[in-house]
């Protein structure tokens, strides 16, 4: 569904405008933003997005680790990544993303 120059559904007020979103490595699709920034997606783009996520993506609880807090990293990825106990990382918070980084120059 095409949602050029309809009204922005956040704000009510801007019109909408035909872009490209990269939403993951190599994976683009047609977003639409409105002059106050808004970004919104065709109701068929939202299914694909969400089933995307869900295929790359399980859900874990986040646990108390003396004063820290740690959420449990997937043996599956842990495999694919050739991670290992006590290896190094870089964190870093992005909206309510998380996203944790190998350091590769850790030896």
């Amino acid at each position: 569904m095409n949602l050029e120059g309809k009204t922005c559904g956040v704000c009510n007020k801007g019109k909408l405008k035909k872009f490209q979103e990269r939403i993951a490595e190599g994976v683009y699709v047609d977003a639409y933003k409105c002059e106050h920034g808004h970004v919104s997606y065709s109701e068929e783009v939202m299914r694909r997005v969400e089933a995307l996520e869900r295929g790359h993506a399980e859900e874990r609880r986040i646990v108390k680790v003396g004063s820290s807090l740690a959420a449990l990293i997937p043996a599956a990825i842990v495999k694919q990544l050739n991670l290992k106990s006590k290896e190094s990382v870089f964190v870093s918070a992005k909206g309510n993303t998380i996203t944790i980084k190998v350091n590769s120059s850790a030896g």
